[in-house]
């Protein structure tokens, strides 16, 4: 139990001491303090749930050292297939999800295949999905786009407390897939070690697939969220990879955060703590432009530092030492 609890602390502390710092920084600053509020915790907590699936999607094939550009153009198309789908026939909220889960899977699948059959790098085979689907998000529905948003009963997951009951049940079942599944264990292994894995038995072409399927259902699931928020309109010139951009910060300090516990609960930290920097640089009142260069540096530091973490103790240690 003790050590369960000092892997919770060790992996949740980072978000925690983020806020705290900048609770600090804006209460020095401004005279009504909006980010030291009930309000602003929720906002932080709603704006991670979109985040954190995609985060898990962008994490999953990432993990496997294949970097995938993708997943913001297939929430777009699933959101504008499925949505207008649903609308036009009057599946209700079930049809939604069931449609929307379909059709990311699809999508996703498509990309995987393409990566098995072409052996091209997935940064190459994504680009490519990425302009592809972005074109059809401008020619289905006479580009229309969808609304999700303005049909109460369909957008009710992106509602509080609904979007956190999703995102719990989802982090569960990552959770549970990739600690007690063969799949699991394979996607460890081909991360690990490919080539070993592949020698001891471990299908790696049936794992890509599978890795496919289970990012469409996030991707799915996360393009319902996007789609109940607002507008989703057609995307081009790659603007679609805004969405998975958004979450690299998040996956990158999650995955460092991942070592405490699993690869669950690291990336729900480091989706948290991103967008409590994200939200502090706000109300701190700094332009946008300078947020994302902030972000952008934060992100290169953090990376730097935890990549040559065994560096910097040997340093402080002959530091310690030469002191004495």
């Amino acid at each position: 139990m003790k050590k369960h609890i000092q892997a919770l602390s060790k992996t949740f502390i980072f978000p925690v001491v983020m806020w705290v710092l900048f609770a600090l920084l804006t209460e020095l600053q401004l005279e009504n303090n909006i980010f030291i509020s009930v309000a602003s915790i929720k906002d932080i907590l709603q704006t991670s749930c979109l985040n954190v699936i995609v985060a898990l999607a962008v994490a999953l094939p990432l993990s496997g050292g294949r970097w995938d550009f993708a997943p913001g153009s297939i929430i777009v198309l699933t959101g504008i297939i499925a949505g207008n789908i649903t609308i036009n026939y009057d599946l209700g909220l079930a049809g939604l999800v069931a449609t929307s889960i379909v059709v990311a899977v699809v999508l996703a699948l498509i990309e995987g295949v393409l990566y098995i059959w072409f052996k091209v790098p997935t940064m190459i085979i994504s680009l490519g999905i990425v302009m592809l689907y972005e074109a059809l998000s401008g020619l289905l529905f006479d580009g229309s786009g969808v609304r999700l948003f303005m049909y109460e009963d369909l957008a009710i997951f992106a509602r509080q407390p609904y979007c956190y009951i999703i995102v719990g049940l989802i982090l569960i079942l990552f959770w549970a897939v990739m600690k007690y599944t063969k799949f699991g264990f394979d996607s460890r292994s081909l991360g690990n070690n490919a080539l070993l894995a592949i020698n001891n038995g471990v299908n790696e072409k049936k794992n890509i697939l599978l890795t496919y399927v289970m990012v469409g259902v996030l991707l799915g699931i996360a393009s319902i969220l996007n789609s109940s928020k607002a507008v989703v309109a057609p995307e081009a010139d790659l603007s679609s990879t805004t969405l998975m951009f958004s979450s690299m910060g998040a996956v990158l300090v999650g995955l460092f955060l991942a070592g405490f516990s699993n690869m669950a609960l690291g990336l729900l930290s480091g989706t948290i703590a991103m967008s409590v920097l994200s939200k502090g640089l706000t109300v701190y009142g700094l332009p946008s432009s300078l947020n994302n260069i902030i972000l952008g540096l934060f992100i290169i530091l953090f990376m730097g530092c935890t990549t040559n973490m065994d560096k910097i103790k040997k340093f402080f240690k002959k530091e310690r030492a030469y002191a004495k």
